[in-house]
């Protein structure tokens, strides 16, 4: 299988004697690669105090164009939102593209629908919401992370990285949600479990702290592997823990992130198609297939949608769009 993400080629068929770009594929159909003389700028997203995401005081990429230091405030220390209940039907909606799915009024802390919503099913990228939450809660966004020899697969979505660069911890985990960056996955993993086997065991970890308990992750990244999975419900879950976080949600809903001057689209197409969609994070491998955790917010209300196992990109941005459109309807 080969993906590519077309307004990535034509971002790199128009700045060619900058940067080359290409889309990585059966890894991770999400993120982007570059040459090795290009890093990772950092998006106009600052991280917040708190527990999660602590204000960021080091240095950033050297060509950062927005000084914002974000907000001030922040939650303490996160609290688990696991959703009670089950949603007792679907959604009654022709034509979902999706082997299970969830909505969920995050607002009001309930289910509308759902299909399937605790079947274990790889998920690609999506698991990289809980290396951001391990990352996270380890604090100190400004540390200067020094890049490691990484042995990536030639598939493998990655931005560019190279071996003895140095970003802050706060650039590498915006270019990992942002634009589902599995080198920026993997640094980000050595930096804060020394090792990737021992950060992998701190997810899991994190995942029974949170009360996740479909959730297994096998690495830093959500490629496929033996035994890793996670579930609609413990999706929603996750995700209603981080977007409690404003810095979470700032960078959940950023429609690009800066690379050496040059601007790459979010692998989340529904923040560009859909009004009000404000995160969260694309998966895809050979596994998992098109996968999505959306988010909209319209007149304070904010709704919550899990996709998995879409044929496409643009099968899942439509499901999730119908489920979010149904779902701003019910009372």
């Amino acid at each position: 299988m080969h993906c590519r993400h077309p307004r990535l080629a034509r971002a790199r068929a128009t700045s060619l004697l900058l940067v080359a770009l290409t889309v990585a594929a059966c890894g991770d159909a999400d993120s982007t690669t570059e040459s090795p003389a290009s890093t990772v700028v950092a998006t106009e997203a600052a991280a917040t105090t708190g527990a999660i995401g602590p204000a960021s005081t080091g240095p950033t990429a050297a060509d950062t164009t927005s000084t914002d230091t974000g907000p001030t405030g922040s939650i303490a220390t996160p609290s688990p939102v696991p959703p009670a209940g089950t949603p007792v039907s679907p959604a009654p909606i022709d034509g979902i593209d999706a082997r299970t799915y969830g909505v969920y009024d995050l607002s009001a802390g309930r289910w509308l629908a759902g299909s399937g919503v605790d079947t274990p099913a790889a998920v690609g990228s999506i698991m990289k919401l809980l290396t951001a939450y391990v990352v996270m809660q380890a604090g100190d966004p400004g540390r200067v992370v020094t890049v490691p020899p990484l042995a990536l697969d030639p598939m493998e979505s990655a931005i560019g990285l190279y071996e003895g660069e140095q970003l802050p911890r706060d650039v590498l985990l915006r270019a990992m949600l942002i634009v589902s960056a599995n080198d920026a996955a993997r640094v980000l993993a050595q930096d804060v479990g020394d090792d990737e086997a021992t950060f992998v065991q701190m997810m899991n970890q994190a995942a029974q702290q949170l009360g996740l308990t479909g959730t297994v992750a096998g690495n830093p990244t959500g490629l496929d592997t033996a035994g890793a999975q996670s579930t609609v419900r413990d999706i929603v879950s996750l995700s209603s823990t981080l977007l409690q976080d404003e810095s979470f949600r700032t960078t959940a809903a950023r429609t690009s992130a800066r690379l050496h001057g040059e601007t790459i689209p979010a692998s989340n197409d529904l923040l560009t198609t859909y009004a009000g969609a404000d995160g969260i994070k694309t998966g895809t491998t050979t596994e998992a297939g098109h996968c999505l955790a959306a988010s909209a917010t319209r007149d304070g209300r904010q709704i919550v949608v899990v996709v998995l196992g879409s044929a496409s990109d643009e099968s899942r941005v439509a499901a999730a769009s119908s489920l979010l459109d149904w779902a701003f309807t019910q009372p």
